[in-house]
């Protein structure tokens, strides 16, 4: 469990019961407003590959904010995806760092400090990262 997440659960462990249901219901619904905010972000990238380097540079910033600015795993996991999916295309590799840049200030906008809210938007990016690898994973997918 990172630093985090057990702050999160530390924090919603300290609440009198009611107010733990309460705030479970709150962090119920600020995750589908999240998963919303990302589901219709999505609507605007070009292909699988692109939306995932957006969402790889918006889980970058969060996680340097939480932790610090040298942790680089989502920069070097972005690198990694482009030097597969591009790695001879040096026009296409700039459109996914153009994305990978843009979820990165995204967040930076959205965020200044760790919080709960953080938290809830790195699991919502983290689904959807998923979902997307799913999606990458299929051999008939767009190329």
């Amino acid at each position: 469990m990172n630093r985090l997440s057990a702050f999160f659960v530390l924090a919603l462990c300290a609440l009198p019961l009611g107010s733990a249901q309460a705030q479970t219901a709150a962090t119920q619904t600020t995750l589908e407003q999240a998963e919303t905010r990302i589901d219709k972000n999505m609507v605007t990238m070009s292909n699988l590959v692109e939306a995932l380097s957006h969402n790889l540079g918006q889980l970058h910033y969060l996680r340097t904010l939480c932790f610090t600015q040298d942790d680089q795993k989502w920069r070097n996991q972005a690198s990694a995806m482009m030097n597969i999916e591009v790695p001879n295309d040096s026009t296409r590799r700039r459109q996914l760092i153009r994305a990978f840049n843009a979820g990165y200030y995204e967040q930076k906008e959205r965020y200044s400090t760790c919080s709960n809210n953080v938290a809830i938007d790195v699991a919502a990016l983290a689904e959807n990262g998923r979902r997307l690898s799913v999606m990458l994973s299929d051999p008939y997918r767009e190329q």
